[in-house]
Formats: structure tokens, sequence, C-alpha cells
């Protein structure tokens, strides 16, 4: 490859240097000079824009890189990647199609939904969704990053919201994971025992959870997958980098920066994929530090990642579920550790065999590569470690084995390393090495039994969620549900709204409401009102004041469903009011009904 100019790493420098002060300047005066209200309004528009930088600058990088990677890499290499992705897609499909974190999963598909029509990342408390239109009354800021429900919007927009071509991307995720695993390993100047890199990226295909997280709509797969991208492109940068005076190009500069601060907009703890990037860097060169152009990436990353600061800034005070406040505290060690830390030893999600593997691979890192053994235990140590002091990290705590998944990238890495060196070892014993792999191969097999079905967890949310999607299609068109969650309604195609939105409406002038919506005004009883014992006694009351008249009825183990239609005759008598005439002059009962009274009419006699 062409060694880039003098001139083109200063306007590479600059370019990078300018975005991170203007952005940073605007950074500032928002956060300090704003009301949280006021961030809020903005930090819907602000993401969606950060992330759409991202993506230019990464593919930008990619493109200035393609050469030069095509002729490293060889085709060979670059058909295997291709394998690997396809070979994701197809191995997420052993476990079913569902979801596992009622409600997050159709959030996320929700603000997905408002990103394609709307351009904003906003959930959606009341809103209009016919016709393939979609508009929103009534929005809110979830607190959550937006990186899973902007790439939805990419799919929403080539195929359509729906529940297959949402469960499609986490599946395609998994598999470019994979790719990047094994095309990093090739890049990164480390001394590694050969077929490392396929062996790394063909466990991590294998592990179990992943597997069953990756035919979801859960954030965790994305997140792996997105983190792995960063640590392809600083394997990229590391490896085109001039040896003599340590600077990189600005190509893979522009790539860098572009995955980092994209890896950032997934979950919270997703930011320390810089400290992950700053060691790979380190490991391959201890004159890192003087590599302008990586200097130059981690400003433009920190430019591009700053509307996703401003967000979490924005819902500081939020609890995130913790009843007394203490998101993170170090007295949930003890307990999150027997947890996390058993799973690698009690076969529940893991095999044991995998972590003899792991183990193989952090001793010959030790023995053989210091340094990229300590840029790989950091970055588990970042993703496994963080869950350690969080009040809901521990995989034993509701759906959180999600949580392990983000650890699984720096475990396959490990394992990859262990069974490569381990055969390098024993190639020459191969009925030993066969014994081995096939002790090894009956405990991984054994610990996919669970990826195939379903969890006890949520089955009474799953079978609200398909109890949704069995009576929109009955409904009339025209229809508005009050619903505790419209997101499940909307992605049906159902107007929705929160109960609280138009509560006020129904109780003052149904008569307009059913104007707006002439299909009907409907009530759902679903999980909340199950779950919450507040929740049921407000949806009853609103029921009996209706003189509700059901429409659909189901029931899940304890749990019982219903649609109920509220815009009664005795709801007018309870709130007043006269029902709304449809079309007088039109209809078509009562126009028949004149035509056959005109007939049925005596004719006079002449």
């Amino acid at each position: 490859m062409t060694s880039p100019t003098p001139l083109t790493r200063r306007l590479w420098l600059a370019f990078a240097l300018t975005g991170f002060a203007l952005t940073a300047f605007w950074a500032w005066n928002v956060a300090t000079g704003l009301s949280a209200e006021a961030q809020l309004r903005i930090v819907p528009v602000t993401t969606v824009w950060g992330m759409h930088a991202c993506v230019v600058a990464g593919l930008a990088g990619l493109g200035g890189l393609a050469l030069a990677l095509r002729d490293v890499l060889g085709r060979r290499r670059l058909l295997t990647a291709l394998a690997l992705t396809i070979a994701g897609y197809l191995a997420c499909g052993l476990a079913p199609r569902t979801t596992r974190i009622l409600f997050d999963e159709h959030l996320y598909r929700q603000i997905g939904q408002s990103i394609t029509h709307t351009g904003r990342a906003e959930g959606a408390n009341y809103a209009r969704v016919e016709y393939g239109q979609f508009q929103m009354y009534d929005a809110w800021v979830n607190k959550q990053p937006n990186g899973l429900p902007y790439l939805l919007s990419w799919v929403y927009r080539v195929a359509g919201v729906s529940d297959a071509s949402s469960h499609f991307l986490n599946r395609a995720l998994v598999g470019v994971a994979a790719a990047c695993l094994y095309l990093g390993l090739a890049l990164v100047p480390w001394a590694l025992p050969a077929g490392a890199g396929l062996a790394a990226a063909l466990l991590f295909l294998c592990t179990p959870l992943v597997l069953w997280w990756g035919h979801t709509v859960a954030v965790e797969p994305a997140a792996a997958a997105t983190t792995a991208i960063a640590f392809f492109a600083a394997c990229a940068h590391a490896r085109f980098r001039d040896r003599p005076s340590a600077q990189g190009l600005p190509a893979s500069g522009l790539l860098l920066a572009g995955a980092t601060a994209f890896a950032c907009y997934f979950r919270p703890e997703s930011l320390l994929v810089f400290p992950l990037v700053a060691a790979v860097l380190w490991s391959t060169d201890d004159r890192f530090i003087e590599d302008l152009s990586a200097w130059a990436a981690f400003a433009l990353a920190l430019a591009l990642a700053a509307p996703n600061l401003l967000h979490l800034w924005s819902v500081r005070g939020e609890n995130w579920g913790a009843n007394d406040g203490r998101r993170f505290d170090y007295s949930f060690i003890t307990k999150n550790f027997h947890s996390n830390g058993g799973y690698f030893a009690d076969s529940l999600w893991f095999p044991v065999a995998g972590t003899v593997l792991a183990l193989a691979g952090v001793i010959w890192l030790l023995g053989r590569n210091r340094t990229a053994g300590l840029a790989l235990g950091l970055w588990f140590t970042l993703s496994w470690g963080i869950f350690i002091i969080f009040y809901a990290g521990g995989y034993y705590y509701g759906a959180s084995s999600r949580y392990a998944v983000v650890s699984c990238a720096p475990v396959a890495l490990f394992m990859g390393i262990g069974l490569a060196a381990t055969y390098g070892l024993l190639r020459r014993l191969p009925s030993l090495f066969g014994g081995l792999a096939a002790c090894g191969l009956i405990n991984w097999v054994a610990a996919l039994h669970y990826v195939p079905t379903l969890s006890r967890e949520a089955i009474e949310a799953v079978a609200d969620v398909d109890f949704v999607a069995e009576t929109a299609r009955v409904l009339p068109e025209g229809s508005l549900v009050l619903s505790s969650d419209p997101c499940v309604w909307l992605l049906e195609g159902v107007n929705s709204s929160q109960f609280f939105t138009v509560d006020t409406m129904v109780r003052t002038n149904l008569a307009e409401l059913v104007n707006q919506f002439p299909g009907g005004i409907y009530v759902h009883w679903g999980f909340w009102q199950n779950a919450e014992p507040g929740a049921a006694e407000n949806v009853a009351r609103l029921l009996a004041e209706t003189g509700a008249q059901p429409l659909a009825r189901a029931q899940s183990q304890a749990f019982k469903m219903g649609i109920f239609r509220i815009d009664t005759p005795a709801a007018y008598a309870h709130f007043g009011g006269q029902a709304p005439v449809v079309r007088p002059r039109t209809d078509l009962d009562i126009r028949l009904g004149a035509a056959r009274q005109h007939l049925a009419a005596p004719v006079p006699a002449k």
C-alpha cells in the first residue's frame, strides 16, 4: 500500500482535532446550558445523526483500506470470513425465534420503527400506525442507548416492520462478530499458534448463550458484535502502521474512530471499548503513544460518541430499576461473583471443556505473548467484571444471563488460542489428541441442550405477545387500543396508547376519540395487569365504568388476558355525551333500510 504523504497525515490530524473541538464546545454548552428536559428533547435527533456519522466514517475508512486488506488477507481468508458470517446466521437458527426480555425487545423494535418513519429515536406513548404510515402523538426518551434500534431501523426500511425482519439482525451480527474475530487475529501482529483465529471464531459461534440469545432482539449480541468490529479495526490499524515511525494510516484511523464510537451506542458500559482499543494498540507496539493517527482517531471517536454521552448524561437521574438507588456497589460482588464465576464451572450455560481451553489459552499467552494476554485479559475483565458490581448483574437475576454474551468474544479468543496451542503440542500424539477432542466434544454438545428450548422466565409475557398478534388480525381497521405496552400493538400495525395519555379524553370526550378512531376504542388487559395489583385495579375500574364488552380472551398458566371494547352505551351514560353518528347520509345499513322501506310501502291508487 502506498504510504500517505505528510500533507495527507496533517489533513487527517487537523480534521479529527477540529471535529473534536467543535463537538466538545457543543456538548459542553448543551450539558451546562440546558435543563435535563431540554436535553431530552434534542437527544432523539443528535443520537441518530451521531450514529449516521459513525457509519459514514467507518465505511469511508474501510473503503480506503479495502485494497490493502485484500492484499494482506487474501481471497482464502476473505471467503472464510464470509463463510463464518453465514454459519453464524444459520447456527442461531438452532434456538427458537422468541422474545426473552419482556418487553425491552419490543421497545427496541418500536424505537427502530420510530427512527424509520420520523428520524427520531423515541418510544411511543401514543401513536397512529396505519396503511404503512406512522404518526407520533406522544413520545418519550428511553434511557438505554439507541444503537440496536438504529440498526433495526435500516432493516425496517428495506424489509418492513415484522417479527421476522427484527430477528434477522442479531443472527447476522453473530456471524459478523465471528468473522471480525477471525480477521482481527489474522491481521494483528501478535505471535499466536497457527489456526487460533479460525478456532476462536468457531468456538464463539458454538458458545451456547451466543446461540440462545442470538435468535432474539436483545441488545447484547449486537453489543458484542460491534465491540468485535472495533477490535478488528484496532488490529487493522496496528497491522498497517509504519514500523520505523510507528505512525498509523489515516484510513485505518478513520475506520478505528467510526467503529469505536459506534460500539459505544449499544450499552452504557460499551464505553469501555476505548481502553480495549488502547490495549490492543499498546500490545502491538509500545511506541503506540507516538502514533498521531491513533490520537486523531481517539479525538474523532470521542466527537462521534458525544451524542451518546449526552444521552447518558441526560438520564443520569434514572435508577435503572434499583429500588434503593444503588445501581453499582461493592456489596453486590460476593453474590454476583458466585453466579458469574460459577458460569465457567457449573456446566449450566457453558461447557467445562470451554473453561479448560480458555485456561490453556491464558497459560500459553503468559508464557509466549504476555502483552497480547494483557490486552485480551483487560477485554475480559472489563466486559465480564463490570456486571459483578451491578445490582442486577448476576446471571441468576431474571434474564440477566444475556450479560454473559458481552464477554463471550474475549473468552472465545482465549479458547481459540488454547485449542490451537493444544493441537500444536499434541499433533504428534494423534491418539491422545483424538481422545481429548472426543471428551471435549461430548461435553460441549451436552452443554447445548438448552439452546433449542424456551425459557420459563417470561412464558406469560410471551403468551401475552402472542395473544396481541392474534387479536390484532381481527380488530376493525381504525381501532385504538389502550395498553400498558403500546409498543407491542404498534409493531402489529394497530394504533395504540398508554392509559394515562388518553384517560382524560376517554372520560370527558369519548365521542371525539371515537370520531378519530371509528374502529372502536379497546382496552388490553395484559401482562402488567396480572403482575401489578395497582395496574389491575385502575384498568378494572375503567372496564366497569364503561360496561366493557369482551372481544377476545386467553389464559396462560394463572395469567388471564383480554381485549375489551369500551366505547359502549354504558360508557356514554356514565361519562356523558352521545355516541357519534357515523356517515348518516351514506351508511350502507341506513341507506339499504330506507330503500327496503320504500319498496315495501303500498303504491297509492290512481
